[in-house]
Formats: structure tokens, sequence, C-alpha cells
């Protein structure tokens, strides 16, 4: 655990300043306790490191594209959409995206397939079956 930004900076071998940043602009996991003041903050070695290997995603990459004139739904689906594809990646599936212009339904049974699939995978490999 580590509790300060010079520590997390000293972790990555950077500054304080661009850690800060990372925090804002990539979803650095940077924890802050309840009710301590704002410039207290704590960070778990394994949460940054999973983050490292995941690769630095942007918040707009994550939150994903503002649509005017898109539902919400549509919005929430792409996003999973995104969230599965990473998930296929991480369990060595080739995961093949839906078209955009598929209906909703198709894109939800497309991404139960692949959850399905990762799920298997990773029974697979721990021994551990999914609820």
């Amino acid at each position: 655990m580590l509790s300060s930004w010079k520590e997390i900076a000293h972790f990555f071998g950077k500054g304080v300043r661009t850690v800060q940043r990372w925090e804002k602009t990539l979803d650095l996991p940077i924890h802050r306790p309840p009710g301590a003041p704002s410039n207290v903050v704590l960070a778990r070695t394994s949460d940054l490191e999973e983050w490292m290997h995941r690769g630095p995603v942007s918040r707009a990459e994550l939150d994903g594209p503002v649509v005017t004139g898109q539902s919400d739904s549509s919005v929430s689906l792409t996003a999973l959409e995104r969230e599965v594809a990473y998930l296929a990646e991480i369990t060595g599936i080739k995961a093949v995206a839906a078209e955009a212009s598929a209906s909703a339904q198709d894109r939800v049974s497309a991404l139960t397939e692949l959850i399905a699939e990762a799920n298997s995978r990773l029974s697979e490999r721990t021994g551990i079956r999914a609820a």
C-alpha cells in the first residue's frame, strides 16, 4: 500500500505532477479515505500494476463518445462492448466486434457469448466456476 503522491510517483519512476495528471486523465486507481483531506491518497501496488499492464485508457475512452441524439442505453452498450473486448483480450479470446449498425439485441447476444467464453476459459485456468 502506498500512502502519498511521492510514493506513488516513485513506484512509477515519474514525478508527482505526472501521476496526478494520470489520475485525472488516464483513470489511475487512487483512493481517498472518506473524511480525510483531499491531499491524502492511497493506492494498492496490485491496482497500479494492473492499471499499468492494462495500458492507460483515458476517461473519455472509458466513458464512451458523447453523441447527441443517441440514447443512454446505446452509449452504455458501447461502453460495455469496450469492457468485454478488454475481457476477451486478457483471456486470449479472438473477439469480433458486432457491427455498429446491428440491433441492440444482436449486440447484446454477441456480448453474452463472449462473456460466457471468457468465464469458461477463466474457470479452466483457475478451477473456479463463475456464479
